[in-house]
């Protein structure tokens, strides 16, 4: 699968692309807080956490410059139970459960459609193979929260503020809850 949206080409991380891939990463940590245990694990490991495993994904798009312009994730499961109210676990705890992940672009490319290519690339992934597809964002992130809001065919189902992460959480609707195409 590689996906061509405007200038940004998206394809799945080969083991070839992780010390890129994982470079991009922990930069974009830094920038978002610092690496916490609890919730990054999937960093600490690309490979174990998203190659060869057909029920998740992990996407990449590079820049001009041969640099990782940005990334996108797809894992089965949704939000730590511990983190979010019994709900909301229980709503993801029954049921075939993808959650997009790790929509991280690099500050030199953010702003020319890099964002959307990978998130729409791993959201059509994810409703191929979930009955639900979750994420949730920081909306302490500058532009996160907005660029969340303003994506086709978004549910916003809690808003958690204001725990500790500034979390609002979103699910894809089902097809014949919105218009335009998934």
């Amino acid at each position: 699968m590689t996906v061509v949206l405007g200038e940004s080409t998206v394809r799945p991380a080969t083991r070839e692309d992780l010390p890129a891939v994982e470079r991009h990463m922990r930069a974009m940590l830094v920038e978002l807080g610092g690496h916490d245990p609890r919730f990054h694990t999937d960093v600490d490991d690309l490979a174990a956490a998203y190659l060869d495993q057909d029920d998740r994904v992990l996407l990449v798009s590079y820049g001009a410059d041969g640099s990782v312009a940005g990334t996108a994730s797809v894992r089965p499961g949704g939000p730590q139970p511990e983190f979010v109210p019994s709900w909301l676990a229980e709503r993801y705890a029954s049921t075939s459960v993808g959650q997009v992940c790790r929509v991280w672009v690099a500050p030199s490319a953010r702003r020319g459609g890099v964002g959307r290519a990978l998130a729409r690339a791993a959201v059509d992934w994810a409703v191929e193979r979930f009955d639900i597809v979750c994420l949730h964002t920081n909306a302490s992130v500058p532009g996160a929260l907005a660029f969340w809001r303003a994506f086709p065919g978004l549910v916003e189902v809690f808003d958690a503020r204001p725990d500790p992460w500034s979390t609002v959480h979103f699910e894809v609707a089902p097809p014949n809850e919105h218009s335009g195409s998934l």
